[in-house]
């Protein structure tokens, strides 16, 4: 629903482009991850339980329509991604199969080797590579640069990951992610970089699930209409949002209409800026009072309403998963 609406509304601003002043901005955000982790799990292990390839070979011509992907090289850039992030104190790697399980069942660590590793890696929990297949077929990519499309092979690649921690008989969670990746068809691609990139990408699907991630995000904002207004425009592109919320907060005060309905828009966003979700609710209610409920900037409010509602949403657990660094 909320992309059909985001569809909508992306319409409605390119047909009033011509007589509207409504201005696009884009930033980073962070938002929660899906999945909660015990405050107590601090320190990491990643291990890898995908047996060595055995089926991309030099022999071959062009890659079958199946493999087997590298769970070491994704164990390795997942212990990485992790890393890189600071979320926990220590990520610790075994780099070796630590027990290969059969990919064609849902096979998952057993009790006392889940319980050993973690004691010997010295961990707090393990993030294990269970599943790492990849499914080829021939397709085309479309080059708009060139007008055309080439041949190229697109692999559907479906990665399982699992987490333990001790003296829990099943997992804590699984992430099942599928996802789709091309390569250009070139006589230089063989199945072992399809595999080699195929292996790195893997580790990267399930981050979202697991950390809080950054991701950009599109807002609006009306600019002109008044000497303030522009103004304040001007400082939302010098990214001095304090100057431009003085300014819009002054027609706010000051005008009537839709003057005043395009202040209050901008309110919201300044105090989403803020994380001030409830405030920004306030003036979007407030700018919804002064347009007509059939009108295009009322839908443009009623879609900013959902944005901020399923932010709000997000903001809350990612309240609760950032907890851990208030003690460090």
């Amino acid at each position: 629903m909320l992309m059909k609406n985001l569809v909508f509304i992306l319409c409605l601003l390119y047909f009033f482009s011509a007589c509207t002043t409504v201005q696009s901005i884009s930033f980073e955000r962070l938002h929660a991850a899906d999945v909660n982790f015990p405050d107590q799990v601090r320190t990491v292990g990643v291990v890898n339980c995908i047996s060595p390839n055995k089926q991309a070979k030099d022999s071959e011509e062009r890659p079958s329509a199946s493999l087997e992907l590298d769970g070491m090289v994704t164990a390795e850039r997942l212990a990485q991604e992790i890393a890189a992030t600071d979320y926990f104190n220590h990520v610790v790697i075994c780099d070796s199969v630590v027990f290969p399980l059969d990919v064609n069942e849902m096979d998952v660590l057993p009790g006392y080797l889940k319980d050993s590793l973690i004691q010997v890696l010295g961990v707090d929990m393990l993030m294990s590579v269970e599943r790492l297949q990849i499914k080829l077929q021939e397709s085309t990519m479309f080059f708009p640069e060139l007008g055309m499309q080439v041949p190229s092979i697109e692999g559907v690649i479906a990665p399982v990951f699992r987490t333990y921690i001790a003296g829990r008989e099943t997992p804590l969670f699984t992430i099942a992610k599928t996802d789709t990746i091309c390569w250009d068809l070139s006589p230089t691609l063989t199945p072992e970089q399809i595999a080699k990139d195929a292996s790195e990408y893997a580790a990267i699907l399930p981050m979202e699930y697991l950390l809080p991630y950054w991701k950009e995000v599109d807002r609006y904002y009306f600019d002109g209409g008044s000497v303030d207004m522009r103004d304040a425009g001007v400082f939302v592109r010098e990214q001095n949002w304090e100057q431009a919320s003085m300014l819009w907060k002054n027609v706010y005060d000051t005008k009537k209409g839709k003057t005043k309905m395009r202040a209050a828009f901008n309110l919201a966003l300044f105090h989403e800026m803020q994380d001030e979700f409830e405030e920004a609710k306030t003036y979007l209610r407030a700018a919804s009072e002064l347009v007509p409920e059939t009108s295009w900037e009322q839908q443009l409010i009623q879609f900013y309403q959902l944005q901020l509602d399923d932010l709000a949403q997000d903001n809350n657990r990612l309240k609760i998963q950032m907890k851990r660094f208030e003690d460090k």
